[in-house]
Formats: C-alpha cells, structure tokens, sequence
C-alpha cells in the first residue's frame, strides 16, 4: 500500500494504491485524466507526467521509445509504464480540463414547444356540491387533459396540505404530471452531447427558450481508451459498468456544480436530452458493446427512447423523461444525425455536405432532398493521437501556424499563451498545409530533403517546428515522416467517403454548394489548409460553414421544440447509409486519397510506388 499525489495546477488529488499499481491505474482510481489515448496499455505516449517527490520503478524501453532519454532525465515518465516505489509519490499532471472547444454551434430559431411545461392551476376546490372530487382531479381538471399519468411522488405531496394555487409540471407528450409544486419554481431543462472525447452540457430555460449555462469536461471514459474502438474492447472484456459509472459519476458532479452556480435545485430540472454516437448511447444507458464489435454492427436499439432519469441515474428531478434520439446506424449516432438536421440536409434543393470530425468522422451529403451518409474511420490524428508531438486542444498547443520562410522557424499561437508543449489538430493541419506550399512535403507526403534548413535526420526526416529552447518540453517539437504519414491517413479516410458518397448521389464533390464542418475540431481548422491538404473538397473557402457542436445545438433545439423529435426521426428513415467497406473500388479510392491535393496520383507513379510501403511511413 501506498499514497499517490497528482497535482494539476492548484488542485491536489490523493488516493492509496495497492503495491504493483501504475501512475495510470492510480489516475483511473483517482477519476484524474493523465492524457492516455490508448487505455493505458502503452501505445500513444501521451499520458506524461512529472515527478515532484517521491521514487518509481525504472523507466521501460517503452518510455525510452516514446520519451527518450533527455525527457526521463527531466522527470518526465509515462504514467501507464511507472509504478511508486517509495510509500509516497508525488506527481505533476500535464494535462488539464482546460478545452479549447467550441460548446456552442449553430442552433436554428425554433417556435418554442417544448415537451414539459409548468402550468399555473387554480385548484377546483372540493365542495359539497363535487363530493366525489379527489385532490388530484382539483388539479387534473382545470388542466383539461382527461385522466394523466401521476406518480406515487406526486400523490404524496397532493396529501399534503396544498396552496390554492400550484404549479402543475406535465410532460405533454406522454400527458404525465411530473410534478406539483408551490408556485414561482424554475422550470429547467439540459441538453447533453455525450461525445467520445469531451461531454458537453447546456442548462436551457423551457420558459423562454434561453440557454443559461453551457460549459463542457472531458469524458472521463478516455481512462478506458480514447477511441470508440478501445472502449467497446475494453467493455466486452470487462463489461460496460465500468463505462457507464464513470461517465455517470462525472457527469452527476458536474451538474451539481451546476446548480450551485446557477442557484437551483436538481428537481427544477424536469426534461432532459441526450445525444452520442451508437457508443456512447449505449454506454450512457449501461448496454452490451458486443454488438457494435464487428460488422455487420448491431446496435441493441435504434429507436428514440424515453427513459426515467431514476432509472438512468442522471441527477435531474427523478420523475423526469430523459429523451435519446434515434440512431441512423454503424458507428453513426444521434450526434451526427442532429447535426445534419438543423443544418437543413434533405429540405433543400441543391448540394449539401455536412461533416462531424473526429475519431470517427460522420459525413452526410445531401442532392435535391435525397440523403445518403457512412462513417470513417479517420483515427485519432486530428486529434494528436499517433502524432508524437501531437496533443487535444488544452493549454500548451500549437493551433495555428504560418511558415514565410522556408528555412526560418515558423510563427504559431499557442492555446493559453507561454511555451508549446505540442500541435493539436487545427496546428498539424495548418503545419501540413504550409510545408505543401513551401515544397517541403511533397504532395504523396514524403519530406524532402534539402528544401529547408529546418528538415533534419540520417534516415527517417523530421521537419523541426520549435528549436528546443523555445519548447515548453525543453526538447525541439518536430513532425517526422512517420507523422505525415498518420496525417495522410486520416484524412484520406475523409476524402474517401466524401468521393464514395458523391459518386453515388451522381455528384462531383467541386459541385457543393456547401460544406458545413461540425464539431468543437472544426470550428478552428482554417478552411484553406483543410482544403490544401485534401481534407475538405477543393471549393471556394467561401462555401465552407464552421458549424461547431451542432450536436449540442440539436439537443437544444429537441428541448425546445418536442414536435422535432418527430420531424428527426421521418429524416432518420430516409437516409441511406453506406458501409464503405463493402464497397468494391474502397481500397483504389482510398489509396489514390492519400496524395495532397486529391486526384494527382497520375502525376507521382515512380514516387507513389504501393499503399503497402507509403503506410510503413517509408
């Protein structure tokens, strides 16, 4: 037995671990996130930390690999790889929650309906002439709803003693008091996007239609893998509690950190939306993963749900309905599926491709009303994932980045000010797009040696980004080839299903009218370099939207418009998905996606010599 201590900032987390146990395993038992991408299993490199105090076992020929030596002789250590080996160990976290993310996105104005509602009711008292008036008919019949739905909850405030005046909170839809109460209370709903890697939650008034608060935290599943991959690895070996508390746990915490600073009780919150991919649907509701492990992918339901919030243990008023909207199927969930909604796709003529980057990237292309969408497999790249330098969106990233010189160190921003740490996704687009410009990648990806000072290596080359005195890791920062490969495959992914798709609408990709780039990732790429390295279709940049959470929009726009919950589902039912693995030219697409821009293959046939070698990071 002994005591670790994380640090992250002015915050301390202590918690007593067994003898034998990781930094990474403490982390999980302490619900801190040290940055694993991969589960703690050794893959990604990226669940860094720093000794303070303290003693741990011998650094790993992993640590070596992913670290090198200047880093372990700094302190620095992989928490999954180093166990304590002193009875007290201190060590600094180098992440943090601090997210660059867009919480808010696009949200349409919707006429305000929402499906709960508190109604002011003058109570029909009971008198000699109504002898047969029960307390809750004194309610139910100036609401004029015939007989509702009542719980044991409501009745045992009706027999209490009870003010001529309350307020009735029905939920219209399935006509069932929820509540009865003094009069003035709040009346409160929360739209939540469960996504794979922050969860976003939005406190909305269902009086006037205004969103209050909103504000997001990293799932803390990532402790279990960072993709969905992992997760569903990780549950059918485990099973899926371990999933569903920790995101529970971390969610009901927040809430309650909610209410307090908004200044409300849990029970004013009495109508709830949730939105996720298949996983994190299922996830949420504690069902079996088996099913969405291998294709063909079956999800245990697709159909919208209504569930107590009791019975999902959300902390909202317990009688309260907690709404899940249809899933469209494979890895494509309500998340996506909302996003492409309010976006309009399938209402309009005219071309129309909505993108959600991610892990998985959901991409929907619409032709005259007519809808059709698959899922790709884009990997963790965008997301720093197998990118050595590569990190999320927190304090310490490069997010921007500009070379005017091909031999001069380039200018770039970094989230929170003060020394780079790393590039997350918005900064390895732009570093990529600006070495494509200067020719110091070639358009099939390779580094080119001699094209810039700042290209170094015997074998492998590495373009250097930041010298090592100006890094906050006291290390130069570079992008090595093997790196530009991880790029090229993600976002080959993209493009091929954008091309797929288009095909089988009849359409060129050149001919959208507009592209819509969903997701707190999209919100911060510039469309020029997306569009550079392939990423997005050549178009005007003119034509590409940044959408951002259009999936926390859509649940907004769920809590206060119930009739849309239907209207979703009717759009659900006509779009046709596409699983890009059956299809018989996927391989040749995605091969010839690989080269930045799209379609010049033709133009590199002795440098491009098989998918084989490229993928090697040769």
């Amino acid at each position: 037995m002994g005591e670790v201590v994380f640090r992250r900032g002015s915050e301390e987390f202590r918690v007593v671990v067994d003898e034998g146990s990781s930094l990474y395993e403490a982390s999980v038992k302490a619900g801190i996130y040290v940055g694993s991408i991969c589960g703690g299993r050794g893959f990604c490199g990226k669940c860094r930390v720093r000794v303070v105090s303290g003693e741990l076992s011998s650094p790993t020929e992993v640590e070596l690999r992913h670290l090198g030596a200047e880093l372990l002789n700094e302190g620095y250590r992989l928490a999954c790889q180093a166990r304590p080996a002193s009875p007290r160990v201190v060590v600094e976290v180098l992440t943090t929650e601090l997210m660059k993310a867009a919480v808010m996105g696009y949200e349409p104005e919707v006429p305000l309906e929402p499906a709960v509602a508190a109604v002011r009711v003058r109570r029909a008292l009971v008198t000699l002439d109504t002898p047969h008036r029960s307390t809750l008919e004194s309610i139910t019949v100036p609401l004029g709803r015939g007989a509702p739905l009542v719980n044991v909850g409501v009745l045992r405030k009706l027999a209490s003693s009870m003010p001529k005046e309350v307020d009735v909170v029905v939920h219209r839809g399935v006509n069932e008091v929820i509540d009865v109460r003094p009069v003035g209370r709040g009346c409160y709903g929360i739209a939540i996007d469960v996504g794979t890697t922050k969860v976003a939650v939005y406190l909305v008034d269902l009086r006037d239609g205004s969103t209050i608060y909103a504000d997001a935290f990293e799932n803390p599943q990532d402790s279990y893998g960072a993709d969905v991959i992992s997760r569903i690895a990780y549950a059918m070996e485990h099973g899926v509690r371990d999933l569903r508390l920790a995101l529970l746990s971390r969610l009901n915490s927040f809430l309650n950190g909610m209410y307090r600073a908004v200044g409300i009780g849990r029970e004013e919150v009495v109508d709830a939306v949730v939105v996720g991919n298949a996983v994190m649907h299922h996830a949420f509701l504690g069902l079996n993963l088996k099913g969405l492990g291998a294709s063909p992918y079956e999800e245990v339901v697709r159909a919208p749900l209504d569930v107590k919030a009791r019975d999902v243990g959300l902390g909202i008023h317990p009688e309260a309905y907690v709404h899940l909207p249809p899933l469209l199927g494979g890895f494509i969930g309500s998340d996506s599926l909302v996003g492409a909604f309010i976006n309009g796709l399938g209402r309009r003529e005219g071309t129309y491709l909505f993108l959600d980057i991610g892990t998985n990237t959901e991409v929907f292309i619409s032709r005259d009303g007519d809808v059709i969408a698959t899922s790709a497999a884009s990997g963790p790249a965008f997301e720093g994932g197998h990118i050595r330098f590569g990190m999320k969106a927190t304090e310490g990233a490069i997010d921007s980045v500009v070379i005017k010189d091909a031999d001069e160190p380039p200018e770039y921003t970094v989230i929170g000010g003060g020394r780079p740490r790393g590039l997350c996704g918005s900064g390895l687009i732009d570093l990529l797009a600006e070495l494509l410009r200067k020719g110091i990648v070639d358009p099939t990806g390779r580094l080119v040696a001699g094209s810039s000072r700042r290209v170094r290596g015997d074998g492998p080359l590495e373009y250097v980004v930041v010298d090592a005195g100006e890094s906050g890791l006291e290390v130069a920062i570079t992008l090595s080839q093997r790196d530009v490969r991880e790029l090229q495959k993600a976002k080959a992914a993209i493009q091929t299903a954008i091309r797929i798709l288009s095909r089988k609408l009849g359409v060129s990709p050149l001919e959208v009218d507009e592209v819509y780039v969903a997701g707190s990732f999209g919100l911060y790429i510039r469309p020029e370099s997306a569009i550079t390295i392939g990423l997005l279709p050549e178009v005007p940049v003119s034509r590409v939207k940044l959408v951002g959470n259009t999936a926390g929009s859509g649940a907004r726009v769920l809590l206060k418009n119930a009739g849309l919950r239907e209207e979703l589902v009717r759009f659900r039912d006509r779009v046709r998905y596409v699983e890009l693995a059956l299809e018989r030219d996927f391989q040749e697409v995605y091969v010839d996606s690989i080269y930045m821009p799209s379609g010049c293959a033709d133009l590199y046939p002795n440098t491009f010599r098989s998918i084989k070698g490229l993928l090697k990071g040769d």
